[in-house]
């Protein structure tokens, strides 16, 4: 799996991210939880995806303006569509994992999504492949080992603790102003970590990829009425035949709380009050940078 962390991780965890948790905290009011009062309570009666209120690729958010108050389609880039068919071969690897099923057949599956990239569909497939490799092998190794080590647990009981993840969990973000249908990437139920995956990019390229597990975090908290206090951006690359994982631990402080709640508010009097932004020099990454010069 791509959530697992590796010797390092677990130190830099348990040594000093989960210590800095129990001595910074949060404070109340930014706690999900606290929805129904300032600063979390939605101003406007307006509902984002996470992806809308987190996104910085365009510098005055015209992405947001262009999606939510015109109406406008995206280009499917290459990026994103080797994100979003990513994003689903981890999920369906995962599924099978649940089910023990290790040697799952990837051609199988693959046909049966019927993905359709604009660009470079046998690169997006063989990328695709890797991640679905990687995700088996990695869980039934785990789940190898916590078997041989308990040998009167029930193989059903082993693999929720071998591979603790909720995966693409789907939950109503309506009380913080997000969709009322998001899917977070994974849970870790055990450990109490969001992770939030990211492609084709690299740790430290863009710092407000944080803003991403903050935000589930926060609606986490008030849906379930549980902190969660700690995230993980999961970087995934590709080098030649080689999936290459880079992960981003980090305690969601006041700071990135208070950081999201300014995102979300500037874009949603955005698009309540339907603001065009103006046209500014953007990165090719972004979805309307082509349509924004029209």
């Amino acid at each position: 799996m791509v959530y697992y962390l590796s010797d390092i991780e677990r130190k830099m965890l348990e040594k000093r991210i989960r210590p800095l948790t129990r001595t910074v905290g949060v404070s109340e009011e930014l706690r999900g939880w606290s929805w129904d009062r300032s600063p979390l309570k939605p101003y406007h009666d307006v509902r984002l995806p996470m992806y809308s209120i987190c996104g910085k690729y365009c510098p005055n958010s015209r992405d947001v303006y262009l999606r939510h108050v015109l109406k406008k389609p995206g280009e499917v880039t290459y990026p994103v569509s080797l994100g979003s068919i990513v994003h689903s071969t981890v999920n369906g690897a995962y599924k099978h994992v649940r089910l023990r099923n290790f040697s799952a057949d990837f051609e199988k599956w693959y046909e049966s999504q019927g993905f359709k990239p604009p660009t470079n569909p046998d690169l997006v497939k063989k990328y695709s492949r890797i991640v679905w490799e990687h995700v088996l092998a990695n869980a039934e190794s785990r789940f190898r080992e916590a078997t041989s080590s308990q040998p009167y647990s029930e193989e059903e009981d082993m693999i929720m603790t071998a591979a603790p993840f909720m995966v693409e969990h789907k939950i109503s973000g309506n009380l913080l102003g997000c969709s009322g249908i998001l899917s977070v990437d994974c849970f870790d139920y055990l450990h109490n970590i969001i992770f939030d995956v990211k492609t084709a990019t690299s740790k430290g390229e863009n710092n407000f990829y944080r803003l991403y597990a903050t935000g589930y975090a926060l609606v986490f908290e008030s849906v379930y009425e549980v902190p969660v206090d700690i995230g993980c951006t999961v970087y995934l690359n590709f080098k030649d035949d080689r999936l290459l994982i880079e992960r981003d631990l980090f305690h969601i402080n006041d700071d990135l709380r208070s950081w999201w709640i300014e995102e979300r508010d500037k874009k949603s009097e955005m698009v309540y009050e339907e603001k065009d932004p103006g046209v500014v020099q953007c990165e090719r990454k972004c979805m309307y940078a082509n349509i924004c010069k029209e």
